[in-house]
């Protein structure tokens, strides 16, 4: 959960392949009555570097909707390595709420629950701490993202700061996407206008995190990329775009 990068292949296991990224609180300023994108499955071009090792292969973010309900599913594998990120909860008026969020790493598996009702976050290194209001997970904050989006697109002007609470594996941190500009984005889908977005945070060691948001398609994330201090990187590059199966 703490996302992706000490190495790609560490950003692989985790970025829910980040797009994995993951989780984040809710942003100060959210607008009430956030919804999420339409139910979808993205496909996308994942290019890695691991210790010197180039890495070609696709992956999907299967975002799912049913009522209230909702389940995002990462997933990738290439040569012996799979990674899994599931991400389930629901949706309110301020946006995603998780409930259970889980990594699979050639099955290793790390879970992280939000027990609402309780009022405390169960971390996957067995840390425990009081649940922030808002608080999302490395997966859903790429949709609560969305949900803002669609909700008031004028919270993505340029040099805007969006505040958000993520869980990691042992704590959670105070993250912030700086929103870096409108930018043409070269894809196999095409040429998409995104807005782009850099994260922040108050621990910093050394991995970046860059977003690209399309408005044009749903606000859906369609470039998710990961680097590290030594220069490993994860980026996800949307190929694909279809309704949820």
């Amino acid at each position: 959960m703490n996302p992706p990068f000490l190495s790609a292949r560490r950003a692989l296991l985790r970025g829910g392949a980040l797009i994995a990224f993951a989780a984040a609180a809710l942003p100060l300023h959210a607008a009430d009555n956030m919804s999420p994108p339409s139910a979808a499955l993205l496909t996308y071009k994942l290019g890695a570097l691991a210790k010197g090792f180039k890495i070609n292969v696709d992956s999907t973010l299967d975002w799912q909707r049913s009522g209230d309900d909702y389940k995002i599913v990462n997933r990738g594998s290439f040569m012996f390595f799979s990674f899994v990120w599931e991400s389930t909860g629901t949706v309110g008026p301020n946006g995603l709420q998780p409930a259970r969020y889980q990594e699979t790493r050639n099955k290793r598996v790390k879970v992280a629950e939000f027990d609402a009702a309780a009022g405390r976050l169960r971390l996957p290194s067995g840390n425990e701490e009081p649940l922030q209001a808002g608080t999302q997970d490395r997966m859903s904050v790429l949709l609560q993202l969305s949900a803002m989006g669609r909700a008031d697109s004028g919270a993505f002007a340029d040099g805007k700061v969006l505040p958000f609470r993520v869980a990691g594996s042992s704590r959670s941190d105070n993250w912030r996407f700086r929103v870096a500009g409108r930018e043409k984005l070269s894809t196999p889908m095409g040429e998409l206008d995104t807005i782009h977005l850099t994260r922040e945070r108050d621990h910093d060691d050394g991995q970046k995190i860059e977003v690209w948001l399309a408005p044009g398609q749903d606000w859906l994330p369609v470039r998710v990329l990961s680097k590290e201090a030594d220069g490993d990187y994860l980026d996800q590059v949307i190929a694909k775009i279809e309704p949820a199966r």
